[in-house]
């Protein structure tokens, strides 16, 4: 049985950008250390803990890319994770690699003609997103948060779209019961964002002489409604929860 705690699998160094991710997800949260455990795969034996002891599961972004040619042995261990987390019966959400992963391990087709550059995208929402108990409560449009390589261009057969937009064609969908994916970063707001550009300042995500336009833009924008995405998965989280107990009460 759960007892009220969150996980993030971090895809990420420890220190670094990594720990800026797990501080991110701890506010956006409104999670404590005590209720947000985090696991870094930095390691072939990292081992995932018991995912029925947490209420949810948070996967977040990562400098692979799933189109690179080669992949290391600690991304293919990473994957080897995922799909753990993806098939197990606690909820997950996953964040902007996890869109790329995902999709390419059911069927879908990943590729490079839409990255978007660090910054804001504007992310509109899909019929699919009517019934979704986390989409619906969404703007029916709104910016995010972006900075990614490679995109998804088409979905698994099972999956459903719930969020597309003009410069990304698949920014949110679901997929199996319980798990949740974002191209985007609901976690981060403006602050978080420049801090994790400090990170990657070489790593293609944006050019160097962008970073003053970018800080401006983001500053600017209202992110209220993608804010609202990782609270509501938390609440959804214990509600699942909450039902899971009862089934197993009423036994």
């Amino acid at each position: 049985m759960s007892t009220g705690r969150f996980l993030l699998v971090a895809l990420r160094p420890a220190d670094g950008a990594g720990q800026a991710e797990y501080l991110d997800f701890l506010e956006a949260a409104g999670l404590t250390r005590h209720t947000l455990d985090l696991l870094t795969v930095d390691r072939i034996d990292t081992k995932l803990p018991d995912l029925s002891d947490y209420d949810g599961v948070f996967v977040g972004g990562s400098p692979f890319n799933v189109t690179d040619l080669e992949h290391s042995d600690v991304q293919k261990h990473a994957h080897d994770l995922m799909y753990e987390v993806l098939t197990d019966p606690t909820p997950a959400l996953f964040t902007c690699y996890g869109a790329s992963y995902t999709a390419f391990t059911f069927g879908g087709v990943v590729n490079r003609e839409n990255g978007e550059t660090a910054g804001v995208s504007v992310v509109e929402l899909t019929e699919g997103a009517v019934t979704d108990p986390l989409a619906k409560s969404l703007p029916r449009t709104f910016g995010a948060l972006t900075g990614h390589k490679e995109s998804v261009s088409v979905l698994p057969r099972h999956a459903t779209l719930l969020a597309t937009g003009p410069t990304c064609p698949v920014q949110m969908y679901t997929i199996g019961s319980n798990n949740w994916v974002t191209q985007f970063h609901p976690e981060m707001d403006a602050a978080g964002l420049l801090r994790r550009m400090s990170f990657y300042a070489s790593d293609g995500y944006f050019e160097p002489d962008e970073v003053a336009a970018i800080k401006a833009r983001i500053e600017a924008e209202d992110l209220s409604g993608v804010r609202s995405i990782v609270p509501r998965f938390v609440e959804l989280c214990s509600l699942i929860d909450a039902k899971r107990g009862s089934d197993v009460s009423a036994q």
